[in-house]
C-alpha cells in the first residue's frame, strides 16, 4: 500500500480513503463502547441508589471526587434518591466545586436537601456551615430561614460564620419582602415565582416572633428585630405584639430599629401606620424625628397624591417633622422630582408659620416649575409682594426652565408691569421662554383689550398696542369694526381704546366714519382723538366737523385745527378732553 501511494500520484486520494474509513470504523466502535459504558455506569448507579447496604453510600461518596462530570452527576442523583443524611452532607460539602449541571440538579431538589442543609448550618464545622450558607443564599432557600434564626441563638449553638449568616439572612428576608411588592415595579431582586409565598412568610414571621420573645439569648438581636419589622405588616399579630405588648427592652430595640433601619420594608411599615385608626406612637415618632436622606426620600416617594382622611388626621397629629423645621431645612438634598411632594407634605402637617415661609421662599427661588407653582399655595394668605419678587428673580435666571416658569406667572401673580415684561419675552432668544410668553398671551386679542384697556397703566399701554399688532395681524380690522358697532357705548370704547394703545393713527378711516355718526357724543369723541394726530388725513377728517350742528363738536374741531401740525404730537395718555365731558 505504501508503494502504491508513493508511485501513483493520481490515485493517492483514493488510496488515502482506506485508512480514513478504518478510522471511522474505529470511531464508531469507540462510540458504541462509550454508550455501552455510559449505560453500564447508569445501571451501576441505579443499583447503588436502591441499595440499603452501608457500603453503597461510601461508594457514592467516593464517586463525588472522581474527575468525571457524568460520574459526579450520577453519584449526586443516586445520593438524592438514597436520602442519606451523611451522603447529602458530603454533597453540600463539595458545593463550591460542583459543575453547573450538578448545581442545576441540586437547585431542583432543594426540598430533598432540607435536613442535610439544616445539619450543616446548626451542627457542622466551619467548612460545612460555610457551604450550607452558600447553598441557601445562591438557591434562595427560604425554608432555611428558621435554621438561620436558630443559628443566632448563642446559648446552645456555635456560629462559625456570624457575618456570612447575617448577610444570608438579610438577603433572603429582602428577597421575600420584594416578592410581595407590586409586580409592575422594577426590583433589584428576582421576580421568579415563589410557591406558597404567603405560607412561607407566615412561618418565618412565627419563627421571628418566637425568637423575639427571648432576644437576650440571641447574638445580634437587632438582626432578628429588623427582619421581623421588614416582613411584618401593620395588621400582623406579630407586629402588634412586638410594638404594644412586649417587654420594655424588646420595645426599646424595636424603637431603635424603626429610627435607624435603612431597609425599605421598615421605612414602609412606618409610613403604613399613618393609614390606620390607632397608629403606634413609636412609629409616628420615628416618622417625625428621622432626618436621614434614605427615609426622607422614601417618605416623599410614597406620599399619596390624595391622602385618605385617616392619613390626613394622623399627619396633623404628628404636627411637624424635624427636617422641615426652619433651622433644619436643607432642600438641596431633595431630588428635584420629589420637590412637589415636599410641598404636599407640608400642607398635611401643622407646621409653624416661619418654617412654612422659609420652605416657600426656597422653593420659589430654587425649585422646579411644578414645585414653585405648588409653593405659591402653601400658605393660606401668601405675601403677594414677596411672591412677585421671587417671580421677577426667576425671570432673570440663567436657567431657561426657571425663566419660562416665571414668564407664565407674571399675570397670575399680578407682577407689576407684567404686560410690558411679556412683550419683552416674546422676543426672547430662548425658545422655551418665547413659547411660555405666547401661551400666556394666547387669548390676547381685540375683545380682551377692549374689556381691560381701562385697567392698563399709561406706561404699559404703548407696549400693549405693539403686542396686539404682533400677535393679531387682524387687530386693526377688528378694531375698526368695533367702531362701527350698533351700540354707541361700544363705538366710543373702541375709539378710545385705539387712542390709549397709540393705534389711532392706524385707524383714521374708521375715526373719520365716526365724524358722520348720528350721535353727538360719538362725533365729539372722534374729534378729540383726531385732534391728537398731526397727519393730513386726520386734519382733513376734522374739516367736516367745523360746520357740525352741535356747538361742542364744532369747538373741539376748530380748536384742534388751530394748532400747527408740527406741535400736534400729543402723547396717548394726554387726552384733549376728559372722557366724561
Amino acid at each position: 500500500m505504501r508503494s502504491c501511494c508513493a508511485g501513483d500520484g493520481q490515485g493517492t486520494n483514493s488510496w488515502l480513503l482506506i485508512p480514513d474509513l478504518r478510522c471511522v470504523g474505529r470511531s464508531r466502535h469507540l462510540i458504541r463502547s462509550q454508550v455501552s459504558m455510559a449505560s453500564s455506569i447508569t445501571k451501576t448507579f441505579d443499583l447503588l441508589a436502591q441499595s440499603r447496604n452501608s457500603h453503597a453510600i461510601n461508594a457514592l461518596i467516593l464517586a463525588l471526587d472522581v474527575e468525571d462530570e457524568l460520574i459526579q452527576e450520577q453519584a449526586v442523583f443516586a445520593l438524592l434518591q438514597q436520602q442519606s443524611a451523611r451522603g447529602l452532607v458530603e454533597v453540600i460539602r463539595r458545593y463550591a466545586t460542583h459543575s453547573p449541571s450538578v448545581r442545576k440538579l441540586l437547585e431542583t431538589h432543594t426540598k430533598a436537601l432540607d435536613a442535610a442543609i439544616r445539619q450543616c448550618l446548626l451542627h457542622g464545622n466551619r467548612e460545612l456551615q460555610y457551604c450550607g450558607l452558600e447553598f441557601v443564599r445562591v438557591n434562595h432557600d427560604f425554608r432555611q430561614i428558621p435554621a438561620l434564626i436558630d443559628l443566632f441563638e448563642n446559648k446552645r449553638l456555635v456560629n462559625h460564620q456570624p457575618d456570612l449568616a447575617t448577610q444570608t439572612l438579610r438577603h433572603l428576608i429582602g428577597l421575600l419582602y420584594e416578592h410581595f411588592l407590586d409586580r409592575s415595579v422594577d426590583s433589584a431582586y428576582s421576580r421568579s415565582f415563589l410557591k406558597n409565598a404567603k405560607e412561607i412568610r407566615r412561618e418565618i414571621l412565627s419563627s421571628l416572633m418566637k425568637a423575639s420573645e427571648n432576644l437576650p439569648e440571641f447574638d445580634r438581636p437587632e438582626e432578628i428585630m429588623e427582619s421581623l419589622l421588614i416582613l411584618g405588616n401593620v395588621d400582623d399579630a406579630a407586629i402588634r405584639k412586638i410594638l404594644w405588648h412586649s417587654d420594655p427592652e424588646t420595645r426599646r430595640l424595636a424603637e431603635e430599629v424603626l429610627h435607624e433601619s435603612k431597609h425599605v420594608g421598615v421605612m414602609q411599615l412606618i409610613c403604613d401606620f399613618t393609614g390606620v385608626s390607632y397608629p403606634n406612637t413609636k412609629a409616628l415618632e420615628a416618622l417625625a424625628n428621622r432626618e436621614d436622606p434614605e427615609f426622607i426620600a422614601h417618605l416623599l416617594r410614597w406620599l399619596p397624591e390624595h391622602p385618605s382622611e385617616l392619613q390626613q388626621t394622623n399627619f396633623r397629629q404628628i404636627g411637624k417633622l424635624a427636617w422641615l423645621e426652619a433651622d433644619h431645612q436643607d432642600f438641596t438634598r431633595i431630588p428635584p422630582v420629589l420637590q412637589t411632594s415636599v410641598i404636599r407634605l407640608i400642607s398635611l402637617l401643622d407646621l409653624d408659620l416661619p418654617s412654612k415661609k422659609q420652605a416657600q421662599r426656597w422653593m420659589l427661588q430654587y425649585g422646579t416649575p411644578a414645585a414653585k407653582e405648588a409653593a405659591i399655595s402653601i400658605l393660606r394668605n401668601p405675601d403677594r409682594a414677596e411672591v412677585a419678587e421671587m417671580v421677577l428673580e426667576n425671570l432673570d435666571s440663567e436657567d431657561p426652565v426657571q425663566q419660562a416658569w416665571a414668564t407664565c406667572q407674571l399675570r397670575a401673580q399680578h407682577v407689576p408691569d407684567a404686560m410690558n415684561l411679556l412683550v419683552e419675552k416674546i422676543d426672547s432668544p430662548i425658545e422655551e421662554v418665547r413659547e411660555a410668553a405666547r401661551r400666556e398671551l394666547a387669548s390676547f386679542d381685540v375683545d380682551f383689550v377692549l374689556e381691560h384697556f381701562e385697567e392698563f397703566s399709561p406706561q404699559v399701554c404703548p407696549s400693549v398696542g405693539r403686542l396686539l399688532l404682533k400677535l393679531d395681524p387682524r387687530c386693526l380690522i377688528d378694531l375698526s369694526r368695533a367702531m362701527a358697532h350698533p351700540l354707541k357705548k361700544r363705538r366710543i370704547q373702541a375709539a378710545r381704546c385705539a387712542q390709549v394703545l397709540q393705534l389711532h393713527g392706524e385707524v383714521i378711516p374708521a375715526l373719520k366714519a365716526l365724524t358722520e355718526d348720528s350721535d353727538e357724543l360719538v362725533r365729539r369723541t372722534s374729534a378729540e382723538i383726531l385732534g391728537t394726530l398731526s397727519t393730513p388725513e386726520a386734519r382733513q377728517a376734522l374739516l367736516h366737523l367745523v360746520s357740525d350742528e352741535k356747538t361742542r363738536v364744532r369747538e373741539v374741531a376748530i380748536k384742534a385745527l388751530r394748532v400747527p401740525e408740527k406741535s400736534k404730537e400729543v402723547p396717548a395718555d394726554q387726552s384733549a378732553t376728559e372722557k366724561g365731558e
